[in-house]
């Protein structure tokens, strides 16, 4: 059993980056990590031992979406709070609304928004398995987190399902079925091929499609959709051979995007766009279907490692092969040269960062770790045919974006 509870709470603080605070109620001494610009002892104040707190440990969501968890140590009379803890990053608004709700002095604001910002995201799930864990450590008791928080329960099932027959019933009486599956089917290859010629097709003849009423207004609904299909287009991109990272990042930048507007046409140009994007993305970087898991073990290395001066032993190395089995499978499997490859995926990256970035040539250069920025420009060139300012100049035309600058 730990006896030094502050200690414990520095160290579990320097060990996770969450805040903690401890109260010891008979002497209602507080102590708090890192030091706050407010009062340290708001947070147990507010949640402990009102109504808000149930249970030993328990967790509590606030209205300016951050969680907390609240762990009763009885054997020293002390109240541990584990937060505040975010599931995204803490923008202005979120920051503003944390200030309103816990009384926090405008002065304090920029001390405020640097805490908030240095502590590391954590999704419910994790954060519930770290309160578990301190709670153990605290007063040597084990708990099921799913069980014990009710992240498990499925009493919900019974009434979903009354509602699924429900709504089944009303469906066929009314003859609005849901109509999307061959649709989806039909995108999804296309994605996976990188064949942007049919996808625009596809788009353009589609027929009226019934999706089925996700929300209670149409704004929630159209952006209930453009989630569920971006979800769709970014797994059919990954099967395609897209690298796993820079689809779900793209994914996400789309999604936060929709969530920012209050344009219902803004969000259906947006879907357009997303699913045109996502299938270019897998044109240009395009591998054959049959690849061996090896292979595509290989290339994800490859993609996670661009930014590496990456050698063929490199990924060898890491599929546990030899570099001669390994040139020579890649090469019945693909139809080139690995170090080809590598060279084209950093050229690839080198054009993306050119046409969406403000990065100079040198630290492009620098970043994709080329010998130096003369030999970047001579390989650009070489494959291009144009110098790599050339190509952003052109590309900054065709998005009609001014540019200036010399070769």
């Amino acid at each position: 059993m730990i006896k030094d509870i502050p200690a414990f709470c520095r160290l579990f603080y320097l060990s996770t980056g969450i805040p903690v605070s401890c109260y010891h109620i008979p002497d209602e001494s507080s102590s708090s990590f890192p030091e706050i610009p407010y009062d340290q002892s708001i947070f147990i104040k507010y949640l402990f031992p009102g109504t808000r707190l149930k249970k030993n440990p328990d967790y509590y969501f606030a209205q300016s979406l951050c969680h907390f968890g609240s762990i009763y140590v009885s054997s020293q009379k002390t109240v541990v709070i584990l937060g505040p803890v975010f599931s995204t990053p803490v923008s202005d608004s979120v920051l503003h609304s944390f200030m309103l709700e816990w009384a926090v002095s405008p002065d304090a604001r920029d001390e405020l928004a640097a805490i908030l910002s240095a502590i590391p995201l954590y999704p419910v799930s994790r954060f519930v398995q770290t309160l578990a864990l301190a709670h153990f450590a605290l007063n040597d008791e084990e708990i099921n987190a799913g069980t014990h928080f009710g992240l498990e329960d499925t009493g919900i099932i019974a009434s979903i399902s009354n509602a699924h027959s429900d709504h089944v019933i009303n469906a066929r009486e009314t003859q609005q079925l849901h109509n999307t599956y061959r649709f989806e089917q039909q995108l999804s290859s296309l994605i996976q091929n990188g064949d942007v010629l049919n996808l625009r097709k596809l788009l353009a003849e589609s027929a009226i499609l019934h999706q089925g009423v996700m929300a209670d207004n149409t704004l929630r609904q159209e952006k209930n959709i453009f989630i569920t299909t971006t979800t769709l287009v970014t797994r059919s991109a990954v099967i395609g051979g897209m690298d796993v990272e820079q689809a779900y990042n793209l994914s996400d930048l789309y999604i936060q995007e929709c969530e920012r507007s209050q344009d219902i046409a803004h969000i259906s140009s947006l879907s357009y766009a997303m699913i045109i994007d996502f299938a270019e993305r897998v044109s240009q970087t395009k591998i054959p279907q049959g690849m061996s898991p090896e292979i595509f073990q290989c290339i994800q290395f490859i993609a996670h490692h661009i930014n590496e001066p990456v050698r063929v032993s490199d990924v060898a190395e890491y599929i546990g092969r030899s570099r001669s089995y390994l040139t020579a499978k890649f090469k019945k499997e693909l139809g080139f040269d690995i170090s080809h490859f590598i060279m084209r995926y950093k050229l690839e990256e080198a054009k993306s960062l050119l046409t969406y970035s403000d990065k100079s040539l040198g630290e492009i250069s620098s970043y994709l770790s080329f010998s130096s920025q003369s030999y970047f420009q001579n390989v650009f060139k070489k494959k291009y045919g144009i110098t790599p300012l050339q190509y952003r100049n052109r590309s900054l035309l065709e998005r009609r974006v001014p540019v200036s600058g010399s070769d």
